[in-house]
């Protein structure tokens, strides 16, 4: 059932380099001082003169990330009521509140919210947020980076992400004839690697009352086992980027239909925690185009979206 929410704009970014606030010194000592005990009971170790000087081997800032996309998606005069951060590998400072951080430089000063601990369901729980929440506006940012201090057994992402999403509700004049509807969204806990092939398939079946006609864009993880239709109809996200994966591929998917805008589903799985989150759009009349732009265009219109092979920063990592 269409409930009003409609995804208004999207930007997204790759950063490269070594966060602004590593420049200071005072940060950079917090920074190592928090992480190293932070670390210490499990057996890890951040080496020693690490954050002697600042370097891209000592992370990103989430704060920074997803600030330098709020102001391509949402003007001053066009305030947000909520803001939800969704991520799962944390920052190079993960003591600092980012939410809150995020909230006081985003037109409206909104409620916000900070998840993780749910690997790739992170920011359908923020979309489902959003959808509850009963504002008339709502920004979700997704972020992961590519850099931990320390040695971990488990895969970092492959590049420094950031996607953004801002929402409108019927409430919101602006979203009441454009935009692309959010028609569904269904989250399930507890699902087994030798289930999730068959129960992903039955969601978008159900999501999509059986219309062949739909776009299909897939996480990772997900595409690895999905026994669905193949071909064009179905966009993965790029591999090792299980936060911010997902929802690229759908900007491209929405930027490739722009023409002729069609249903889209989303879907994705976090095989180590057993979730699996579906949602389904459906367009919803003519909008601005989703997109992202570059250093030199901050005060143009929305550009058309770069696919992954035309990154700023292709193979670096």
């Amino acid at each position: 059932m269409d409930d009003g929410l409609r995804l208004l704009r999207a930007a997204r970014h790759t950063v490269t380099g070594p966060a602004e606030l590593l420049g200071d010194p005072v940060l950079r000592e917090r920074s190592a001082g928090y992480l190293a005990d932070l670390t210490r009971p499990y057996g890890l170790r951040v080496p020693d003169g690490l954050f002697d000087a600042p370097s891209g081997a000592l992370g990103q800032s989430y704060g920074e990330m997803a600030a330098e996309l709020i102001p391509a998606l949402v003007p001053p005069d066009e305030p947000v009521d909520l803001l939800v951060l969704a991520f799962a590998v944390h920052d190079v400072l993960p003591g600092r509140a980012t939410a809150a951080y995020l909230s006081h430089v985003c037109p409206g000063t909104p409620m916000s919210f900070a998840l993780c601990d749910q690997g790739s369901a992170a920011a359908f729980t923020g979309l489902r947020i959003a959808r509850e929440y009963g504002c008339r506006r709502a920004l979700l940012l997704t972020v992961e980076q590519a850099v931990l201090p320390y040695d971990t057994a488990v895969p970092v992402p492959a590049r420094h992400r950031a996607v953004a999403m801002l929402y409108g509700t019927a409430a919101d004049d602006t979203a009441r004839t454009g935009g692309t509807r959010v028609t569904g969204l269904r989250q399930r806990a507890d699902v087994g690697p030798g289930d999730v092939a068959a129960l992903a398939a039955a969601e978008v079946r159900e999501l999509t009352a059986g219309r062949t006609d739909v776009a299909v864009v897939l996480g990772a993880d997900l595409a690895a086992v999905w026994p669905g239709p193949g071909g064009g109809a179905v966009t993965t996200g790029p591999p090792r980027q299980p936060s911010t994966g997902v929802w690229w591929a759908l900007l491209d998917r929405l930027a490739g239909d722009a023409a002729r805008p069609r249903p889209v589903v989303v879907a994705d799985y976090e095989p180590g925690l057993g979730y699996l989150s579906v949602a389904a759009l459906a367009p919803a009349g003519r909008s601005e185009p989703v997109g992202e732009r570059g250093a030199d265009e901050r005060a143009q219109p929305f550009v058309r979206l770069r696919g992954a092979d035309g990154d700023p920063d292709p193979g670096a990592w």
